[in-house]
């Protein structure tokens, strides 16, 4: 292999590598939490969501099977 090949394998390879640094750090770990101010039965995933998302400034939310508005966040 010349020289520029050779150069040329070795920077994909760091390219990649810190490709993957990048993605592995940017992945945050979730927690769930019921909803501070959602009342009522929560039968709609949609509106839990919304709510989650709108009121509460969370990621994101969903009825869980006790009836409950969960919302998810970064924890």
């Amino acid at each position: 292999m010349d020289k520029k090949s050779l150069a040329g394998l070795c920077f994909l390879f760091l390219v990649l590598f810190v490709a993957q640094e990048v993605v592995v750090q940017t992945e945050a770990k979730t927690c769930e939490n019921l909803a501070d101010t959602f009342r009522g039965p929560c039968f709609a995933t949609a509106n839990c969501d919304d709510h989650c998302k709108n009121k509460e400034h969370l990621l994101r939310g969903r009825c869980r099977d006790d009836y409950r508005c969960w919302c998810t966040k970064n924890c």
